[in-house]
């Protein structure tokens, strides 16, 4: 494989993956609206939302049998559609960046999260079901969309609550929700969740890649995750080490009753403070079946 070519590039996962796969021995472009300045990452300058067309000298550099990794999306709360067509714009145009192997970053918000998540497997994905918010409907026709238009040659891969050193959504908005030393969690952080490190997913798409360098047709949607369930406590005071504050129960109920009174008088297009998706996502456990990985790409998540 010749190129790889990672949107979103200046984001934590990306920015993460492009330096990755330069140790792994890949030619990485990055394209994103800013230049997070990776060594051996060349950049281009561009936002996704407009079309970058290959005839272009801004595109000159692109392979157009490059695989793409398309790591950009608007992943803010809240309900939006100039989101949700906001992110069809950008992998519409992630698309067209390549006639070779496509890697759609998606995210395990696509299943039901009204309830837990107990091992699910990929066909529970149907959309037949209540979406809590914008990022999570906009992420599953995303995936249709991909499915469309890359047949043949793509991959999507369904990460759970990514973290890593350069983390630029959990941990922010776990430190911006702490008053006075107290962290108030719907059922007190004890849902067990399988978190996915930036390092395993990084592991699982380069697996994804090979597989399809080597003419695997993969086709389709893949759990991917570190395979054990941490309470979120847990991962709260492994995250936040000194800074660790005291957690407090808030009753699911009445989180949920207040996420829907603040949802509903939220201006438009703004994030609320607090939402149903937050509440779902800390008040049940979710868990992943990973034998698709590991059947499919030999996935061995290291914890």
């Amino acid at each position: 494989m010749s190129q790889v070519v990672i949107t979103g590039v200046s984001g934590s996962l990306g920015s993460f993956m492009a330096a990755d796969f330069v140790r792994r021995g890949y030619e990485v472009v990055g394209v994103s609206r800013t230049n997070p300045e990776i060594a051996g990452v060349p950049h281009i300058a561009h936002d996704l939302l407009e079309p970058l067309e290959f005839g272009s000298a801004l595109a000159s550099s692109l392979s157009q049998t490059a695989a793409v990794i398309n790591c950009a999306a608007i992943t803010r709360d809240g309900n939006s559609r100039q989101l949700e067509q906001a992110n069809l714009e950008i992998t519409q145009n992630a698309l067209r960046l390549t006639r070779g192997p496509f890697v759609q970053v998606s995210t395990s918000s696509v299943y039901d999260l009204r309830g837990p998540s107990i091992l699910v497997e990929e066909s529970a994905a149907t959309g037949e079901y209540g979406f809590l918010n914008s990022y999570s409907r906009s992420k599953f026709a995303c995936e249709k969309l991909v499915a469309e238009q890359a047949a043949g040659n793509f991959v999507i891969l369904r990460p759970h609550a990514l973290i890593g050193p350069t983390d630029q959504t959990l941990g922010p908005r776990v430190r911006r929700a702490i008053r006075n030393g107290r962290l108030y969690l719907p059922g007190a952080g004890e849902a067990r969740h399988q978190f996915t490190s930036f390092a395993n997913f990084c592991e699982a798409t380069h697996l994804a890649l090979r597989a399809m360098d080597a003419g695997t047709k993969l086709d389709r949607a893949i759990n991917v995750s570190n395979g054990v369930e941490t309470s979120i406590r847990d991962a709260i005071a492994q995250g936040l080490g000194s800074d660790n504050p005291e957690i407090k129960n808030l009753p699911i109920g009445l989180a949920w009753s207040l996420a829907r009174v603040v949802e509903t008088f939220a201006a438009p297009n703004a994030e609320p403070r607090i939402s149903r998706y937050q509440v779902a996502q800390l008040a049940f456990d979710r868990s992943y079946n990973l034998d698709a990985a590991r059947e499919l790409l030999g996935y061995a998540p290291t914890n």
